[in-house]
């Protein structure tokens, strides 16, 4: 599912979000896993750029429900940002 082009700035940005890949792991349990995460932004906009976003905080579920194409969910997501010290 890709996101139609949208021009957001500030916190917005996190609803461009296309993909995020979870790689190199350092651990993993029953439930949950430590290790890096990758996020591809939908950086297109009015000036064909975006500024590097910044995503230092938390990206709670609110509510997720299964689709009828295979391996697809829809999430209902709050993104806490982490405010500057």
């Amino acid at each position: 599912m890709k996101n139609k082009e949208k021009h957001l700035k500030n916190a917005d940005v996190i609803l461009n979000l296309d993909e995020i890949t979870i790689h190199d792991l350092d651990s993993f349990w029953s439930s949950g896993c430590s290790g890096k995460a990758s996020f591809y932004i939908n950086c297109h906009t009015e000036h064909g750029y975006c500024e590097d976003p910044d995503l230092i905080g938390n990206i709670k579920i609110l509510d997720a429900k299964r689709c009828d194409e295979k391996g697809v969910y829809l999430l209902k997501v709050k993104f806490d940002k982490k405010e500057d010290d």
